[in-house]
C-alpha cells in the first residue's frame, strides 16, 4: 500500500514540488533498483541507470498529470532503459571484436602505422567512454571534456562530491583496462 495519494503527488511534482518528488523517490527508488538489479549483474550499472531514470523523471515532471498508472509507467521506463543499456553493450562488444579482427589482418608496413594506431587508440577511448553507464559517462565528459571541477559537477548534477569522485575513479579504471588490452594488441 502506498503511503500517499498517487494522483495528488504526481500533480504536486508536475508543479515542481521537490518534497513531493522526494516522497516518490524514497518509495520507488529501492523498487527500481531491485527490478533493474534482477536484469543486470553490475551494481554500478544498476545504480547509474536507477539514478538516471529518476533524473529523467524530474526533468519530465510536467507530463505527470497525464499518467494514470505511475507504477506501470515507471517500470516500462526501467525495462526500456535496461534494454537500451544491453543493446549498447552488445554493439560495443561487437565493434571491439571487429576492430580486433581488422587490426590483426593489417600488416605493419611503414611509419604511418603509428598514426593509424594512434587514431584507433583515440577511437577506442571514445567508444569506451560511450559504453560507460550514462551517469559515469556524463560525469567523465563534464570533467575531462568540459574541464569542470568535481565540486562544479556535484553542484550541477545535485550529487555528493564523493559520488562524483567514485564515478571518475571507475571511469579511469575502465579506460585503463581497455588501454592495457590495446597496448598488448598494438605492441
Amino acid at each position: 500500500m502506498q503511503p500517499f495519494n498517487e494522483k495528488q503527488l504526481l500533480e504536486a511534482i508536475s508543479k515542481g514540488d521537490e518534497k513531493a518528488f522526494k516522497v516518490l523517490f524514497l518509495y520507488y527508488y529501492p523498487r527500481v533498483k531491485g527490478f533493474i538489479g534482477g536484469l543486470l549483474q553490475s551494481s554500478e550499472e544498476v545504480e547509474d541507470i536507477s539514478q538516471d531514470i529518476f533524473l529523467m523523471l524530474w526533468n519530465h515532471r510536467s507530463s505527470f498529470v497525464a499518467i494514470n498508472n505511475f507504477k506501470s509507467y515507471l517500470f516500462r521506463i526501467c525495462k526500456n532503459a535496461v534494454y537500451r543499456h544491453i543493446e549498447r553493450t552488445l554493439l560495443f562488444k561487437n565493434y571491439l571484436q571487429k576492430q580486433t579482427e581488422n587490426m590483426a589482418s593489417i600488416p605493419e608496413c611503414n611509419e604511418t602505422d603509428d598514426n593509424i594506431q594512434l587514431q584507433e587508440l583515440e577511437l577506442l577511448i571514445a567508444i569506451t567512454v560511450e559504453k560507460m553507464p550514462p551517469q559515469r559517462k556524463k560525469i567523465y565528459k563534464m570533467s575531462r571534456e568540459s574541464g569542470m571541477s568535481n565540486d562544479e559537477i556535484a553542484h550541477t548534477l545535485g550529487l555528493n562530491k564523493r559520488t562524483i569522485e567514485n564515478h571518475l575513479s571507475q571511469a579511469l579504471t575502465d579506460l585503463r583496462k581497455v588501454l592495457s588490452i590495446a597496448f598488448i594488441l598494438f605492441f
